[in-house]
This record gives C-alpha cells, structure tokens and sequence, in this order.
C-alpha cells in the first residue's frame, strides 16, 4: 500500500473508452479501491498486504492441494482471491465475509459494469462449449453468459483489464458486453460445463466400438477436477464423477435421469423444486446408467425391471449414502439417485424446525419408557430427518437401539441397523421378531406397511419398549385410521400410542434478500385468516426480493411444519371407541393441536416463509 510503483486506478470513463491497454489490477491497487470504498480500513490492507505469500500458499492449497505440485505452477493466483483468503469481514453487511464475490461486486460498481452472481443452472451450456475452448477459457478465466440478437454478453473477473478485453474482441464476430463475477464462479462453470460435455462426446465416440468395464467397489472416490480432465480412461465414469460432484455441489436432494425420444434430461431437485441441468445422448444415458447401476451393486443386464440399490460415497471428509433406484419407461431405463446428506440426516432436534411449544410437547413423547410415536407424511416430507435426528438425540451407551429399515437410509455406528431383505425373507414383521430377543430399548420400524408389521410393531409397544415408525397418511389423525385398518385392535391402539407427527417442508425466505412487506386482502381471504375488514390490508409478510444467493427465487433452505397429535384421555377414549379421523382430529384440535395449515400461517406470520408457499404445501389441507 502507498508503494511508489503503484498504479493510480483510472477513471470509469477511461476505462471504457481509453486508448491505453492495460493489465488487470494488481493486489496493492485492488486493496487502495478497496480502501476507497470502505470496504477494508487502512491497517487491514497493510495486513493483508505483509502476509501476501502465505495467503498465496493458502490458495493454492485449497485450490490445487499444494503449493509445489505442477498444478500449483500452473495456477495464476489472483488478488481478489489472497484478499478472499484473508477472511476479513465484510464492513458494510456484517454478516458476510469480504469473499471473491464481493470484491468482483466492488471492482465493478468502481469501473461501472454490471456484476452478476453466475447461476449455472441458468446458463447456456451449448453457448459455453461453442464459444471458446476449455483452455482457452481456463487460462483467460471468461465464460459467455447470453447471446442477445448479435451481441455476446461475457463473464469476466476484472473489469480494468483492457488488455483481456481487446483481445477477446479481436477473435469474437459481432457486438461484445462485459458482466464481472469472481474468478471461482467462472472456474466452476468452466470444469462443469466443459469437463462433463467433454467426457459426454468422448463416451459417445467410443460407445460406438465398446462400452466402459468397470468393477464394482464398496467406497467410491470421486476425482478432483483436474484428476478427472487429465484422465483419458473410461469418459463413462469421469462423466458420472462429474455429475455426482456438481449435485452436491448445487445441494440437490435428488438427481433425475430420464430418457425422451430424441435425448435424456438430467435434473436436479434443489429445495424440493425441481431444474432442469444437462440433456444426453441417450447412447450416453445407457452408459451412464449402467454405470450407476454398477456402483449401487444392481443387475445391469436387467433393465426392464424395476430395481433398487445404493452407493457410498464421499464429499469432503465426511460419507454420503445415495439411494438408486431404476424403472423401465417408454423410452429407456429411467434412474432417480437419492442424496442422503449425513448433515442433513443426523441433525439436531432443535435444528428440525420445531417451535419451543412443539418441541417440549415431542420431548414428553419421548420420556415415555415404552409405547408407539409414529411420523407421517408424503414422500420427500422429513420424515426420515426426524426419525435419525430423534434417535440420535436417544441415544446413549446405557441404551439399545435397533432399526429395521427398507432400505438403511445412513449408517450410524450408535445403533444396530437391520436391512429387509425380502428375497431372503428378511420382512419387516421377521426382523422384529428377532429384535424383540435381543433386548432392545428403542426400536424404529422404517415404514408400517402391513398387516404383520403393524401387529408387531404394537406387541412390542405393549411389551415395554418405545418404537418409532412411519405411516404414509395425508395428516396425524389419518394415521389412527390406516393401522385400524390394518388390523389393529381400537382398544390396544389406543393403550400404545403416545404421539402422531404429521409433517412437511416449507421453503425458507432467504436471509440476504428478505424484506418486510403486507398481505393483500384476496391472500387474506385465501388462507381463511379472520380478521375485520379494516385490517385486512395491514397484516404483515415477509417476502425474497431475489439475490444471486437464492438464485432470485426470494428462497433459501427449508424448514418443516408439523401437526402434532397428543394422545390424551378425548382422544384415547375416541380411539378406543372406533372413531373416524375427523373426530379424532376435532377433539385433538380441541385439546390444542395445531393443524398443518396453521403451523405453515404461523410460519408466515414469523417472517419464516412465504404465502405462496402456506399455499403450495397445505393445498390439501383447507
């Protein structure tokens, strides 16, 4: 800082129009702008400008894993990212970290061009692989954003890099325009769009002759970006490498493969909404779901049965499970891979969403020494988080737990886990046979489906034992019903059960972009709140303007609601007497139960989520 060498930063008007070509900013100019703009005091600049080399070195670890490898020779570490390094905090929003993002922000309110947080599930990947070539676009760091009529709108990191500019001009036809975004955005896109399209054409050029032969495996290692970009073995495996990575990488829950008539889609499911990613030839969507097929240990000769299997793998240093299950359609073999996050799986219980009345309510259920708690819900609801989280939250080495699960959903060493195995004849109602032998203390059924199960699940309720289960019903009272129906006694139902759970997940507002704002009255209406006509037009909301963060959907994460069901004496004695679901649920309600619909409101109402989502998630339970 203040070095006699160091450049004066131009002006915004010369920039655009300056005859002088000029390289990108160096590190002692990018902390004076930010200086300049108060996004970093004086002494701050001066720290991070003494440690240069180590936060260089910290860099290159993160990014190439050493800092004398021949990747690390290679790598053009940039100011922005000794800056990012640094992880000062951001001086004008107190919640964030001074990142690359919000340097690139910075360097382009200061040279007068539009920053743009690069969303990749927006972006033209036909555009990206046409326009320049993977080492082309790496080495400038450039990625084109859109194409409007004649003109190209690129990404690039420093908008003072006139140099950069005139040469992309010179090898570009038509119009050029200039978005700023931070050099790892670009990085990413670049490896995702390049690597995996890359892999794509090679697999489909040697599926021509052969197909990939690989072994199974019981932990699959998933390659770095440059491991996968320098391998010229099986593009089949690099490119599910590819696709498993940018999954988790974008948080999805669920990754879709489905074949069309003239190609396969590839879509992720991101907070419970579905995007569409990437489309293949369905030559490649054959190999990549045999390959898929292989790692979860299923039949890849079999494709016109439906089939199940599962694969462990790793992200970071920590395991995850992913579900697979495959169907045969119209058009070829459809695949669907579940992404069981263990973060996610094995949270605490006070990370579920639980309000503090909700959760003191769950936690008496849970201090019974023996009886039946069940959890109900759709597909995709949570249920499987809150049974672990609970679990987990039991557990104790004075204490035995058993779960007997269709599939193991996440294998935790604190409780013994038994897996149905129908073709052995290994069912739900066997294995709780056995269980009841092994002296357990907490057992949790995966789903009550049958006759056979239900009975058991309730005689070892009645024999002393605290068992969890789920039941696939609209909401808790249904629940009762649904095990009636199954055969089970009224008058023993009603002496085991202690609690129903009925639950969903509603997005979040997102925490960057949420503003205050009202309800109109026709939203007033829609939800059936009452209250006077005068006031109708003053009840506030929350709501997400939008931000590259949530990708300018207002919406970030979820949270569940629940409607939970005390069995007290009402509706012990409605049980007992063979009533339907709506009695059970009017007395429930009358003992304090708080619906579905009125969980999500009251969400609403605490700024949590959105009308339009109450709306979307308790459509069925006006």
């Amino acid at each position: 800082m203040g070095n006699d060498d160091t450049r004066h930063l131009p002006d915004p008007d010369q920039i655009h129009g300056q005859d002088e070509l000029r390289p990108p900013l160096s590190l002692s100019e990018l902390l004076e702008l930010l200086v300049k703009v108060e996004l970093l005091a004086p002494d701050q600049a001066s720290d991070v400008e003494s440690r240069t080399m180590t936060l260089r070195s910290q860099v290159l670890k993160q990014k190439v894993g050493s800092v004398r490898s021949q990747a690390a020779a290679r790598y053009d570490v940039s100011p922005a990212e000794i800056i990012a390094a640094a992880n000062l905090p951001h001086a004008k929003e107190p919640r964030r970290k001074l990142d690359e993002d919000s340097v690139a922000h910075c360097m382009a309110e200061a040279a007068l061009y539009p920053y743009q947080k690069l969303d990749p599930l927006k972006l033209d990947n036909e555009l990206i692989t046409k326009t320049f070539s993977r080492a082309f676009s790496h080495r400038h760091v450039v990625v084109p954003v859109s194409r409007q009529g004649s003109t190209l709108e690129l990404a690039i990191t420093d908008p003072f890099d006139s140099a950069l500019r005139e040469s992309l001009e010179s090898q570009l036809e038509g119009g050029v325009s200039y978005v700023i975004a931070s050099k790892r955005d670009i990085l990413a896109i670049i490896e995702r769009v390049h690597g995996f399209r890359s892999k794509v054409s090679k697999a489909k050029e040697e599926l021509s002759a052969s197909h990939a032969n690989t072994a199974l495996v019981e932990l699959v290692e998933l390659r770095s970006n440059d491991e996968l970009a320098a391998s010229s073995e099986e593009h089949v495996v690099a490119a599910v490498d590819y696709l498993l990575k940018y999954a988790f990488d974008q948080r999805a829950s669920d990754i879709h493969l489905e074949p069309k008539a003239d190609g396969a889609m590839i879509r992720f499911r991101i907070d419970g909404i579905l995007h569409d990613i990437e489309t293949l030839p369905l030559s490649v969507h054959g190999a990549v779901t045999s390959r898929i097929k292989v790692l979860a240990r299923m039949d890849i000769a079999e494709r016109r049965r439906p089939q199940d299997g599962r694969i462990k793998t790793q992200r970071g240093d920590r395991e995850v499970e992913l579900r697979v299950s495959s169907m045969f359609t119209a058009f070829g073999e459809k695949v669907v891979i579940r992404v069981f996050d263990p973060n996610v799986l094995m949270a605490e219980l006070h990370e579920l969403g639980f309000s503090p009345g909700e959760r003191e309510k769950f936690e008496g259920w849970l201090t019974s020494p023996s009886g039946l708690i069940l959890v109900t819900g759709p597909t995709g609801s949570g249920k499987t988080t809150t049974l672990y989280s609970t679990l987990r939250y039991l557990s104790g080495p004075e204490i035995n737990i058993t779960t007997v699960e269709d599939p193991i959903e996440l294998v935790d060493p604190r409780f013994s886990q038994v897996q149905v195995q129908s073709q052995i004849d290994v069912t739900f109602s066997r294995a709780l046979r056995t269980i009841l032998r092994q002296d357990p203390d907490i057992i949790m059924v995966g789903e009550i489906r049958d006759a056979e199960t239900a009975a058991m699940a309730v005689q070892a309720a009645l024999t002393g034992h605290l068992v969890f289960s789920t039941v696939h019903t609209r909401d808790a009272a249904g629940a009762v019903t649904r095990l009636v129906e199954l055969g089970i006694e009224p008058f023993l139902l009603s002496s085991v059960l202690r609690g129903i759970l009925a639950q969903r997940l509603v997005r979040k507002i997102c925490p960057n972009c949420g503003v205050d704002g009202r309800l109109t009255p026709d939203q007033v209406a829609a939800l059936g709140i009452k209250v006077p006509v005068e006031r109708r037009e003053q009840l506030p909301a929350r709501f997400g303007q939008g931000c590259a963060d949530c990708r300018h959907t207002g919406l970030l994460g979820r949270i569940g609601i629940f409607e939970m069901l005390d069995v007290g004496r009402r509706v012990q004695t409605l049980i007992r007497e063979g009533k339907d679901a709506n009695e059970v649920g009017d007395a429930a309600r009358i003992e304090g139960m708080e619906s579905l619909r009125e969980c999500a409101i009251r969400r609403l109402a605490e700024g949590v989520t959105t009308f339009e989502e109450v709306v979307r998630i308790t459509a069925d339970r006006t």
